[in-house]
């Protein structure tokens, strides 16, 4: 791992989430934050439930990551940088969707630092980690397997769904209030999650290292997807689906149960280098 790439990262990633914190607590304690663009219609009602919700969800995982980060520029470790990728990557889709849809409330240029932020964190720690043989992965075959069926699972289940709830809005020339999940899962997150099923089939390091990430992004955004169906039916703003509830509970369930062994049976054995020379690291 290049200690200096990744220091990069985390110094990104705790710029990022103090923002995300600012931006998530103004969200939730300033009412009038979200109420007037709902005012000036730029958001709907149903969309201020969900950006509670997803706030309520954001405020801790945003001290989280500012207690990674911190620890990893006191002692950098493989795991922790794993992890650090794995929350930068919720914020660049819980933001992104803020950005790409408009959601021009008072502090919009924060979100859009936010998302500008998790995607230059994310490219400069998956760079930190070498490629070659000199730094080598190891995950048990079950855990592979277990992982890279609940990722195709991903594809297979919301993959159609999405695509049959965006051929409607296609059909009507015009886009759904949250056509921006269609826009992020279908063009980035979704072939993302295939190529890293296809390297943990093949048994490719660095398909052990994006393994992780994704099982946090999953856990961590299915999370506040699964918090905001439940939020937003108790508040009476969106209709009770079972189906929803059922789908974003249960990856987030599966994401969390597979992490935890996914963590306790990663092994990284490599060379780290550190202000031009090289040594062993233990992996953390």
């Amino acid at each position: 791992m290049n200690i200096a790439r990744s220091r990069i990262s985390a110094i990104m990633t705790l710029v990022l989430a103090v923002l995300a914190l600012y931006a998530s607590l103004a969200g939730v304690l300033d009412k009038s934050l979200y109420k007037e663009a709902v005012d000036v219609g730029t958001i709907s009602q149903v969309l201020l439930v969900g950006s509670v919700a997803q706030d309520l969800v954001t405020i801790p995982i945003a001290v989280v990551l500012v207690f990674v980060s911190i620890i990893f520029l006191r002692k950098p470790g493989h795991k922790l940088l794993i992890s650090m990728m794995g929350l930068a990557w919720y914020f660049f889709y819980a933001y992104g969707l803020y950005v790409i849809q408009g959601q021009y409330t008072s502090i919009y240029i924060v979100y859009l630092s936010i998302f500008s932020l998790s995607i230059y964190s994310m490219i400069w720690g998956i760079i930190s980690f070498k490629h070659g043989g000199s730094s080598m992965a190891e995950l048990p075959k079950a855990v592979r397997l277990s992982v890279s069926v609940f990722l195709l699972m991903i594809l297979f289940i919301l993959g159609p769904a999405w695509i049959a709830r965006m051929s409607q809005d296609i059909a009507r020339h015009i886009p759904g209030e949250t056509y921006g999940v269609f826009i992020l899962d279908l063009g980035i997150v979704f072939p993302a999650l295939g190529q890293i099923a296809y390297m943990l089939l093949k048994k490719k390091p660095l398909g052990y290292i994006l393994t992780g990430i994704a099982l946090l992004k999953s856990f961590t955004l299915c999370l506040s997807w699964a918090f905001a169906q439940w939020y937003g039916a108790i508040q009476g703003i969106i209709a009770f689906d079972i189906a929803m509830i059922a789908i974003s509970t249960g990856l987030t369930l599966v994401s969390f149960i597979l992490f935890i062994p996914y963590m306790i049976k990663l092994k990284i054995d490599g060379a780290v280098k550190l202000n031009g020379g090289v040594s062993n690291e233990e992996a953390v």
